[in-house]
């Protein structure tokens, strides 16, 4: 009897540890099952998605490509990349793609079409909503805060743990695309209506049909690519910068940014390596030898990306650099301005057909980690 009951209380401490230890892989098993799940949301804004859908229309005429093919026209090495892999399952969920994985046939879908090459303004500020609304948790973030203030950053993450069950490991990254892809629409506002306050913690979001809306600034983005302007600020060159280089600009194909508009709070130097990255051609004006032009136009270089120079005089421009693309305008001359303007459209054209003549020798062939 004694004996019986030994290996009976055996018997029950080891089906106790087999049930505690059963427990305990299951919530392990249970919170690897949480933070292993799909994500509902892009990991990247529309912004950045986009580089898909123009890839797929610039360098494959909106075929149907092999992400195998498709990674080097935009910007990686491997299609097994993760970063390459997160870009086709943002633009997946947008709507703007389909396909995503190391071998997946990726296809251009209408509303990517609509965005890239649409045949008016609207049509692209349509789809653009369309794609950011395509989102699910996106558009019922949307739709409740119409009409208010979004708080600032940890009221509206609590917001969005608790009202939209958004993770809180996951919070964070969906607050910031998020609130990028407000910014994104507003600079492609279709009406007269600003998409979202710049510059501020707090926005209000304004449901007007078609667009999203908030009071703010003026001015309405035509271009998905940019153009950053590196020149010195005052005087002259402002009159410059808004008589000849934004038309000019304009007139080629790109979407016109200089420093000063970029300025908010956070590092200046952050928000202007961030744009140069951005940017698909760049233009520098080295009229004066100015120490901030000079150093944005190592950062675009450092970043392999191609650049135009104008100047007032060539002897501005460094020796070993006067064998790239160079406008030289002299002011005195007549009708020198619609000269200028003429030359750096074809230039910024000429560029973005064949940018390697605009990237010095040394970084021309110069290759990431990516």
């Amino acid at each position: 009897m004694a004996n019986e009951e030994v290996q009976r209380n055996d018997s029950d401490t080891k089906a106790k540890k087999a049930n505690t230890t059963k427990g305990r892989k299951s919530k392990i098993n249970a919170s690897n099952a949480k933070t292993t799940s799909p994500w509902k949301f892009p990991k990247n804004t529309l912004e950045d998605a986009l580089k898909i859908a123009k890839a797929l229309e610039e360098k494959y005429a909106g075929n149907p490509t092999r992400a195998e093919d498709l990674v080097k026209a935009v910007g990686f090495n491997k299609s097994n990349d993760w970063r390459f892999q997160d870009l086709l399952k943002s633009g997946s969920l947008y709507g703007i793609t389909s396909g995503s994985g190391a071998t997946a046939l990726v296809k251009l879908e209408k509303l990517g079409e609509d965005i890239v090459s649409p045949s008016s303004p609207d049509q692209r500020q349509k789809a653009l909503l369309g794609a950011f609304r395509n989102v699910e948790d996106f558009k019922e973030v949307e739709n409740f805060y119409k009409g208010k203030k979004i708080p600032e950053d940890e009221f509206f993450e609590n917001t969005l743990i608790r009202s939209f069950n958004i993770s809180r490991d996951r919070v964070k990254t969906f607050a910031e695309v998020f609130l990028n892809n407000l910014s994104f629409l507003k600079a492609f506002r279709a009406s007269g209506e600003d998409v979202v306050e710049k510059n501020k913690p707090s926005v209000t979001i304004i449901d007007t049909g078609t667009n999203i809306s908030v009071e703010g600034e003026s001015g309405v983005r035509e271009f998905l690519d940019t153009c950053f302007v590196m020149m010195p600020f005052g005087e002259w060159f402002d009159k410059y910068y808004k008589e000849v280089y934004i038309p000019a600009i304009k007139e080629a194909g790109f979407e016109p940014v200089r420093a000063d508009e970029l300025f908010s709070t956070g590092s200046v130097v952050e928000q202007i390596w961030e744009q140069i990255e951005k940017s698909k051609v760049l233009l520098a004006d080295l009229t004066g030898k100015n120490p901030n032009v000079f150093y944005e136009l190592g950062l675009a270089h450092a970043a392999n990306k191609p650049v135009i120079f104008t100047t007032g005089n060539l002897e501005d421009i460094p020796f070993d650099l006067r064998h790239l693309r160079v406008i030289e305008y002299e002011v005195r001359e007549p009708n020198w301005n619609s000269k200028l303007k003429s030359n750096i459209t074809t230039y910024l054209k000429n560029a973005k057909a064949d940018p390697s003549k605009s990237i010095p020798q040394p970084f021309r062939n110069l290759q990431t980690n990516k």
